[in-house]
């Protein structure tokens, strides 16, 4: 790259970072590289010739043309499955219910709606506990779909309707953890649909992964509006249940807030949070919503990662204290989650601890879940030879080896 296209790349990096508010130490921790390296690109005296950088800063500044002017293919469309066998009869599903279900219903359909309920609540049995969770809650995901898709087309009773919405909610949660976005978020949308039709807190739940969906899959400013308009209509005198999806809700617009950069706003909801999450039980909660004094100490890391303070993140970590009884997807998720900023720090040892933490507590969350394999990826580039057993260790567990 000719030293003048340099330039241009780093005014371009410098002059949007700028218009967003955001300092060169807070980009540079974003990506996982030192502030004195951001200096230097932006002046044009370094290129920038690593993808997964660049690509890393397009995200965060929303450049869409940054990877055009480094001569780079641009990012298009939804990242593949690692796992698409596996996931195969889950879309399969999905689909089906989209379209078949406004012209006719197999006998099969019929079977697995008689049997909803009970599927319901052994699907959940498996995804909240640790050994095999993903395949053996992904053997019964098709079956829920359809059954919840002939139950959403038979009826309109709130009672019956509950199940189908668990259904969807569950099947939700599993597709996001294995990268399966879209998916997830047609899922969601379904669920959503179906709970505007029952009164009680089934809706604000669902609107609680929907947000989710948007913020995973980077639409942050629809996240946090979305979540804040469902905590603000949501009652809280309905039921706890309710009041606690509300605290949910505004903890995960807390969790978009900061990925705007909106730094206040993100510690007046996170505060808002804190005080309703006070004296809540560390027990799992209906329709896999989640929120308690945990979940507030999680979300409070996730904030800190999102406005690129990586110290501190990994500071408010050191004082979570998570249950040993604690459901396996959440513990696991919040090791998976300083794993991977950890291995965007460059502190190797530190990621693996944690993957390690991960693969004890369930081992194919290390397999299955789309950000553990995202931070293997970076240690196997880096080959670092004080971790090598370690992570060949991990690396077996994800099928990578």
């Amino acid at each position: 790259m000719a030293e003048g296209t340099n330039r241009d790349v780093g005014d371009r990096i410098a002059g949007a970072r700028r218009q967003r508010g955001m300092s060169r130490k807070t980009l540079a921790d974003l990506v996982g590289r030192s502030e004195e390296w951001l200096r230097q690109i932006e002046n044009g005296h370094r290129r920038l010739d690593s993808i997964e950088c660049a690509v890393r800063i397009a995200e965060v500044l929303h450049l869409g043309d940054l990877m055009t002017l480094l001569g780079l293919p641009a990012r298009t469309g939804a990242k593949p499955s690692v796992h698409t066998a596996l996931v195969a009869p889950v879309r399969e599903a999905v689909m089906d219910c989209v379209a078949v279900n406004a012209f006719t219903q197999p006998d099969t359909w019929s079977e697995a709606a008689a049997t909803l309920e009970a599927d319901v609540a052994e699907a959940g049995r498996r995804w909240l506990g640790r050994a095999g969770r993903y395949g053996s809650t992904l053997q019964l995901l098709p079956r829920l779909l359809r059954g919840a898709a002939a139950r959403l087309h038979a009826t309109t009773d709130p009672v019956a309707l509950q199940p189908a919405i668990a259904a969807c909610l569950l099947a939700r949660t599993v597709l996001s953890r294995m990268g399966e976005e879209q998916l997830a978020w047609l899922t969601a949308d379904r669920a959503l649909s179906a709970a505007a039709r029952v009164t009680g807190p089934a809706l604000p739940a669902a609107a609680w992964h929907v947000s989710s969906c948007y913020l995973e899959q980077g639409h942050h400013m629809e996240a946090y509006r979305f979540a804040l308009g469902a905590a603000e209509s949501a009652t809280a005198g309905d039921s706890p249940e309710t009041g606690n999806h509300r605290g949910a809700l505004r903890l995960l617009a807390a969790e978009a807030a900061a990925a705007l950069l909106e730094v206040d706003r993100a510690g007046e909801l996170l505060s808002v949070a804190r005080d309703a999450a006070t004296g809540l039980a560390d027990q799992p909660q209906p329709h896999l919503v989640p929120f308690n004094m945990t979940e507030v100490g999680m979300a409070a890391v996730q904030i800190a990662i999102h406005l690129g303070h990586g110290a501190e993140a990994i500071r408010l970590a050191s004082e979570v204290d998570v249950p040993d009884a604690y459901p396996a997807d959440r513990q696991a998720r919040h090791y998976i989650s300083l794993a991977h900023l950890h291995a965007r720090r460059n502190e190797d040892a530190a990621a693996v601890f944690a993957l390690g933490k991960v693969a004890t507590l369930s081992p194919e969350d290390v397999r299955y879940d789309s950000l553990s394999r995202e931070a293997l990826h970076r240690l196997q580039r880096r080959n670092n030879l004080t971790v090598r057993r370690e992570l060949a260790h991990l690396t077996r567990l994800a099928g990578m080896t």
